[in-house]
């Protein structure tokens, strides 16, 4: 199937599930938020081989990231019936490239050797930014990065997280501004400089309810 009408299969189902995965039910509004969200501010080199997609939801940005660049996935979320359903939908499409695992993020680091593996994290609409890198950054290579999708009131999060950045061993290195029908948002490229402590992510919840500060 030509990589379009792949994207155009996927939006579709996502806006027909049974499951509550997105909030559009127009085709155009679904496409935009959700699809060209996902693409159109990342690079190639962004991804690297081998991604980490942090509560994906209805496998958003994932799957449309493994769709537009090629690179590998593991997709997580803690709602199961989620993951189940785009599991399906994957193998019904013949996404192959994509791997999903019911999880929360915190208690990755005892299902596998997924620490510090991955060439790149991402998350859309998780949570704040300290929390959310406490769940991305320790599962990241050195010289890898982590991109978080935001709206415009970013920038006070961001001065909360100063020290989960020295904390994590990440370091912000580029902003990017893009909009989506008529609307701004960013995209955050940090960069992992540093081994993240052994004792990150936290026990579940800590890192949402306790923010480093």
């Amino acid at each position: 199937m030509e990589k379009m009408e792949l994207v155009k299969r996927y939006v579709k189902e996502l806006i027909d599930s049974p499951v509550n995965l997105v909030g559009f039910k127009d085709f155009n509004e679904a496409f935009h938020n959700l699809y060209m969200d996902s693409v159109i501010a990342v690079k190639p080199e962004d991804l690297g081989a081998e991604f980490l997609d942090v509560g994906t939801g209805g496998g958003v940005p994932g799957v449309f990231l493994a769709i537009e660049f090629g690179a590998k996935g593991l997709l997580i979320d803690s709602v199961c019936k989620k993951i189940d359903y785009v599991k399906k939908l994957c193998e019904q499409l013949e996404i192959k490239n994509v791997e999903l695992m019911c999880i929360r993020a915190e208690e990755l680091k005892k299902a596998g050797n997924f620490r510090e593996h991955f060439d790149s994290a991402v998350s859309r609409a998780v949570s704040k930014i300290a929390t959310v890198l406490e769940l991305t950054a320790p599962y990241v290579k050195v010289g890898g990065k982590v991109l978080l999708y935001k709206g415009p009131g970013y920038t006070e999060e961001l001065g909360q997280s100063v020290n989960a950045m020295k904390e994590l061993g990440v370091k912000l290195v580029e902003t990017r501004k893009y909009t989506i029908l008529g609307k701004d948002r960013f995209l955050l490229v940090f960069e992992k400089f540093a081994p993240t402590p052994e004792r990150y992510p936290r026990k579940t919840g800590i890192p949402e309810k306790r923010p480093i500060r």
